[in-house]
């Protein structure tokens, strides 16, 4: 490393974001380098601060937006490159390292709903039910693999659920979304695949949903046992 690219270091250094090897080598530098070193105890204060300033709570609407999107988007892997390091790229990476960080702050701090950083709305009854008053987030493994995360507004008599990575199926079968209550279980709908979003009604002796594996065109009852159970609370 040239000793021009170990100044650009310092926004890197404090996020730890640098490999161990250039920790030591940028600690080295420390030692005898003044203007680093004051850079570093700035950034170390910014740091503090945005920290702090992170531990309000965002509360539980922006919960269950976060999570019903966790649930439905597919994650992009990371662009692996091989690049010889200039000045240039150093500044690039930390000035993207701490646009990272000011952006999650903004998010937690400012109360930025998800749904204003989609490139597409939500449906509507979908962000009904997340910006619900009394919305209650819960979430459930399958037990063959997968999860579903539901989310319950008694007030307004609505459940959005969204699963996650349930084991594909063939085209003879399908998901089907059951509300179990008192008066036993009520089909809410066919999930096709894995992955998928329903807003469903939430009758008021609904204490459970299940979700089980039925012929493509849907079952009056459940037929075999469910892949994911959620109690509601």
């Amino acid at each position: 490393m040239t000793t021009a690219e170990v100044h650009t270091l310092t926004g890197a250094y404090v996020l730890d974001a640098v490999t161990d090897l250039e920790r030591a080598d940028f600690a080295r530098h420390l030692a005898e380098c003044p203007t680093c070193a004051g850079e570093v105890a700035e950034f170390r204060e910014t740091a503090a601060k945005l920290g702090a300033a992170m531990t309000a709570d965002p509360g539980n609407r922006l919960r269950s937006r976060v999570l019903t999107e966790i649930a439905t988007t597919r994650q992009t892997p990371p662009t692996v490159r091989s690049e010889t390091r200039t000045p240039r790229s150093w500044r690039t990476r930390t000035a993207g390292i701490v646009a990272g960080v000011a952006a999650a702050a903004a998010v937690l701090v400012g109360g930025i709903s998800i749904g204003s950083l989609q490139s597409e709305p939500a449906p509507a009854a979908q962000v009904a039910v997340s910006d619900a008053p009394d919305a209650n987030v819960l979430r459930a493994d399958g037990t063959a693999g997968g999860s579903a995360v539901v989310t319950i507004s008694r007030q307004r008599g609505e459940a959005l659920i969204a699963t996650q990575n349930l084991p594909p199926l063939d085209a003879g079968h399908a998901y089907q979304v059951w509300v179990i209550g008192s008066r036993g279980a009520q089909s809410a709908g066919l999930l096709h695949a894995g992955s998928g979003i329903l807003t469903v009604p939430l009758p008021a002796d609904a204490n459970r949903i299940g979700i089980t594996t039925e012929p493509a065109t849907g079952s009056p009852q459940p037929t075999a046992p469910a892949v994911v159970r959620v109690p509601l609370a």
